[in-house]
């Protein structure tokens, strides 16, 4: 794992950002996915208010230019780093609250993230966000 920090330019959706990160060269804009979740697609019309909501809490934890830390685990088949995300500002850490607030269900999260698994545990149990009813929200990775 590598940690960087970068600075939030922008926030796409709900499991994405758009940050700016300093290398050899300068500074270069990046897009990190958050590891470990998967918020609903804005693109799919049944969860679109699921979408919102998500990427709005994300942008509630994140301000536009904020430095946070990322924690790298590896890049995507889109060039996306893969991140773990903490506001430096609040100790917000992003994929944990997202989950926990309902906003994302885990997706390709280890078995040894046990903090995963007890966050979407408590959003289940208190049925908060994609939690609620029953529906397509509660696997995005299915739409796409």
């Amino acid at each position: 794992m590598i940690v960087e920090q970068v600075r939030v330019n922008y926030t796409p959706d709900g499991d994405t950002l758009k940050v700016w990160r300093t290398t050899g060269n300068g500074v270069e804009e990046a897009r990190i996915r958050l590891a470990f979740i998967d918020a609903p697609e804005l693109s799919n019309p049944d969860c679109y208010a699921y979408a919102v909501s998500a990427r709005a809490y994300l942008r509630r934890l994140l301000a536009l230019n904020e430095t946070v830390e990322a924690r790298i685990h590896g890049v995507d088949a889109y060039g996306r780093l893969i991140a773990e995300v903490i506001s430096l500002r609040s100790y917000a850490h992003c994929g944990l609250r997202l989950v926990e607030g309902g906003y994302a269900a885990l997706w390709q999260c280890p078995q040894s993230r046990g903090e995963y698994y007890a966050a979407q545990d408590i959003a289940q149990r208190k049925r908060r966000g994609i939690w609620k009813t029953d529906g397509p929200w509660q696997a995005p990775w299915r739409y796409r």
